[in-house]
């Protein structure tokens, strides 16, 4: 049958989506573990997530050095014998700390999960945490410090934060030069012994799961309690925005000035969140968006801008985020107050409303795309406490979004006048 490359596909509204069924168990030390069975080839995903970000930390670094040092030598193998094996199995283990939890995830064939669930095992249970690769890695820190301070994106992005939740919040905080010295072996240790234990833990799995899967995932992490073996507490920290909503911080001999502008917001389990996620997006979440065909297209002043909402477990935030160059600063940010009040004050038609419903259907499809997407997906729902029919109501309820609706959630949430404003550059 020959194509028609004259006439576009007719576009087809996404409505229904049909995630694979979660099987839910317990590992034989009572860790809950949630499991996929997914994909046609033989491999598999395991994610093992601790409360052991950020948010748990009693000084700056102390989560992230932790996670990091992991790979750096256990009880049975040297750094080099860790990255050999792994490389010889085809495997690959990432190690993620972010500001609500740490996460190992395990990536390899099947054939070969045994041999690297023993490696992975021995460097979870038992690191080292010696003091001449922590002094190696602190080295090499200091010297990515140094060189992410030069850049003004990065400098707006630590004050911002700090501005919109507080200094010392977990989601504001940031780490001093001087805090890198103050990190040693024993402290990473204690870190280590009291978070990374198996009451601390949730374990993900997806891909070609079968029962042998689950067996040998107890068999390494299962047969006994490992860790301290008390309960991990969620500390309550309470945010605090800045009360002062302009601020800027002047940086001489820059071609851009990095702007941001935004406010702590809803979170996902608020009844408005899925209308302003579709808001957000309209105004600067894709390529298309009115600040995109504004700042970039029309005017010329950035390569890129994007507003959107960051979903924590504990708080959220509305940001608008953009490098313009230095000597249209100024001019950037009143084009970015004029499109936030003209999204609160003139109607959106139906043409954009529907193609910003179009084009977040078809992300949303696109980040399920394959058995690993899908796992994360099953993570998050987990992570945020969130129904299993969550994302069948985002489909549901963005369609269901109307040009008043748009104008009432812009005015709710995304006035001009209540947000707080950042420039690192020049202004």
């Amino acid at each position: 049958m020959q194509l028609n490359r004259i006439s576009p596909p007719q576009i087809q509204t996404v409505k229904e989506i049909a995630l694979p069924v979660t099987n839910k168990s317990n590992l034989s030390n009572g860790i809950p573990v949630f499991s996929i069975n997914v994909g046609a080839q033989e491999v598999v995903k395991i994610q093992l997530v601790f409360k052991a970000g950020i948010w748990f930390q009693s000084q700056a670094l102390e989560a992230l050095f932790t996670g990091q040092m992991l790979e750096e030598g256990s009880q049975n193998f040297t750094a080099s014998e860790i990255a050999e094996k792994l490389d010889d199995y085809g495997a690959f283990v990432h190690k993620k700390v972010n500001r609500d939890n740490a996460c190992i995830d395990i990536y390899c064939l099947s054939k070969h999960l045994e041999s690297v669930l023993t490696v992975v095992a021995d460097i979870l249970k038992n690191p080292l945490f010696g003091q001449s690769e922590l002094n190696r890695l602190r080295e090499q820190e200091i010297q990515s410090f140094i060189v992410r301070h030069q850049k003004v994106k990065h400098i707006a992005q630590k004050q911002f934060s700090a501005l919109l939740f507080g200094d010392q919040h977990p989601y504001g905080v940031s780490a001093k030069i001087e805090d890198y010295d103050a990190i040693t072996s024993p402290i990473l240790k204690r870190f280590h012994q009291k978070h990374y234990s198996s009451s601390n833990c949730r374990i993900f799995i997806s891909g070609k799961v079968n029962e042998s899967t689950l067996k040998l995932v107890n068999q390494f992490f299962g047969q006994e309690q490992w860790g301290e073996s008390k309960t991990v507490q969620v500390p309550s920290i309470i945010a605090t925005s800045s009360t002062e909503l302009k601020h800027y911080v002047p940086k001489e001999n820059v071609l851009q000035s990095a702007i941001r502008i935004g406010s702590r917001t809803i979170g996902r389990k608020h009844p408005d969140y899925f209308a302003l996620s579709l808001v957000t997006t309209l105004f600067g979440g894709y390529f298309g968006s009115r600040l995109m065909s504004n700042i970039r297209e029309d005017k010329g002043y950035t390569y890129g801008i994007y507003a959107g909402v960051s979903s924590h477990i504990h708080d959220s935030s509305f940001t608008i985020s953009s490098e313009v160059g230095a000597d249209v600063s100024q001019k950037a940010l009143n084009e970015i107050r004029i499109e936030l009040k003209r999204l609160r004050t003139e109607k959106v038609k139906d043409e954009e409303l529907n193609l910003v419903k179009n084009y977040m259907s078809g992300t949303f499809l696109r980040s399920l795309n394959g058995p690993f997407a899908l796992g994360e997906v099953i993570k998050s729902l987990y992570e945020h406490n969130l129904p299993e029919d969550f994302y069948q109501q985002y489909l549901n309820m963005i369609h269901k979004v109307n040009p008043e609706d748009v104008l009432k959630i812009a005015n709710q949430y995304l006035h001009e006048d209540k947000m707080i404003e950042l420039v690192v550059g020049k202004k």
